[in-house]
């Protein structure tokens, strides 16, 4: 938006440095600025509201969240060393700093998805996310870009900071990260949208924050403690890797190939499915073969184009019947579900009897979260004779790929993943693994191929044939 220096008489009180400078000079509508410990987020965010103060005055209102209350504690710290030197009054009533022309800017912590509906009714000019990573959908941050509008025709803005990791890794990665360069501005326009919107993603390291590589030289070596993810994570700013990932052992270069062919003879194939309707549906397409790998050789993820964890809220007698299309073109017969799927739904027939309606042979899964997990770790970190893992994903498979080596396991239950992420794909993918078929490949086979003096192969041959 604009350049700030705050004096105080001849003293500098605050200035920006060059990345700061460069996003609060970008007019960007949104705009997600860091990507590493130490890159000067907070203060970012604060004068960026503070560039509107005397443009707009009474018209200019903003808010700007957290998701605790000791959080929200720590950035209205940093708030009350900087606005009281422009004049402004802390309210500790209300929250809220008052600036001498009547702009305002709240300060509220937002702690889970519930909470954001209260903010109905409200009209701001200027919203602030700090440490939006923290929140495990992108539902609060979406549902407040309905509060964002201006009688005056002020032009308002969505301004948010993050590191990798968290609970919101996911969605912040593939909504403002993938496919996009940073620096750089990109349109975007939704169904109902009348006009395209821009948005932004500037990074901001350690190395970007002078001042407190000057004033604290040893801030760096300290992160050097850091397990060697974690040190990628907050020093570099990957958003390849975030702390405390389950799934620590993935490797795309080496779990993800090329799409090859899976003669039947020499490959079982099976369907596995997590039903969902307002939340995203996950069927998964697997083959094994005789000595136990497993390739994910196809997928039909039901969530709504661009949004994150939305289902497409189609019926699972249509879900049912497209399924078995894409069965009957490719030869599978069977397809592994979850067990909830066999409850009734007002007296007419449950979502896995639509399954059966339509031709498939409906196997219930084990639901063993805890063996689960471990069975698909495991099948990720051992390799066969060929130095291949035991579980290989097509790359056409991009939903897996996105969801799946990014979940963090659930802070109350460390053995199981976090079921606030995006883990559909996962929980289908588990029943696959946790499968008779995966389990017992041979029989599985031998029963395909009508054949019981079956042979399970050599995997002398190599990865390339994945006989």
């Amino acid at each position: 938006m604009y350049d700030i220096i705050m004096r105080m008489g001849r003293r500098v009180i605050w200035e920006p440095q060059p990345k700061q400078a460069f996003a609060l000079s970008c007019d960007a509508d949104e705009m997600l600025y860091g990507g590493a410990a130490g890159g000067g987020k907070s203060d970012f965010l604060l004068m960026d509201f503070y560039a509107g103060v005397n443009l707009y005055r009474e018209n200019w209102k903003g808010i700007i969240f957290r998701q605790s209350v000791p959080q929200l504690g720590e950035l209205i710290i940093r708030a009350k060393q900087l606005y009281p030197a422009l004049g402004a009054t802390w309210m500790k009533t209300e929250k809220t700093f008052y600036f001498p022309n009547g702009a305002t800017l709240k300060m509220r912590y937002l702690e889970s998805d519930d909470d954001v509906e209260e903010y109905q009714g409200h009209q701001y000019t200027w919203i602030g996310f700090d440490e939006l990573g923290n929140y495990p959908t992108d539902y609060c941050y979406t549902y407040m870009f309905s509060r964002l509008r201006s009688a005056a025709g002020v032009k308002c803005y969505v301004r948010a900071s993050a590191n990798p990791g968290g609970s919101g890794h996911n969605w912040l990665k593939r909504r403002f990260i993938d496919g996009y360069l940073p620096d750089k501005i990109y349109w975007h326009k939704i169904e109902g949208m009348q006009k395209p919107k821009s948005r932004i993603f500037i990074p901001a390291k350690l190395e970007d924050n002078q001042i407190l590589m000057q004033n604290d030289p040893g801030y760096e070596d300290n992160m050097a403690y850091l397990p060697p993810h974690l040190f990628k994570a907050l020093r570099h700013g990957s958003w390849d890797v975030i702390a405390g990932q389950v799934f620590d052992k993935w490797d795309a270069n080496v779990h993800v190939i090329k799409p090859c062919p899976l003669p039947p003879g020499q490959w079982k194939k099976f369907y596995s499915f997590d039903w969902g309707y307002s939340r995203p549906f996950s069927l998964g397409k697997w083959a094994v073969n005789s000595f136990g790998r497993m390739i994910r050789y196809g997928e039909w993820y039901g969530c709504q184009k661009d949004k994150d964890n939305a289902g497409i809220k189609m019926a699972a007698s249509d879900v049912a019947a497209k399924a078995w299309e894409m069965a009957l073109a490719e030869g599978v017969t069977e397809i592994v579900i979850d067990p909830a799927m066999w409850a009734k739904n007002n007296e007419g027939p449950s979502i896995a009897e639509e399954f059966e309606k339509v031709g498939f042979t409906v196997i219930s899964a084990n639901n063993d979260r805890i063996n689960g997990l471990a069975m698909m770790h495991q099948r990720m970190i051992t390799k066969a004779e060929d130095g291949q893992p035991m579980i290989l994903i097509f790359d056409i498979c991009v939903d897996f790929i996105r969801t799946v080596p990014l979940l963090l396991p659930d802070k109350n239950k460390p053995e199981d993943v976090d079921s606030k992420m995006e883990d559909h794909i996962y929980d289908e993918a588990r029943y696959a693994v946790m499968s008779d078929f995966a389990k017992n490949p041979t029989n599985a086979l031998r029963k395909q191929n009508g054949d019981w003096s079956f042979k399970t192969k050599s995997v002398g041959a190599g990865w390339d044939t994945l006989a």
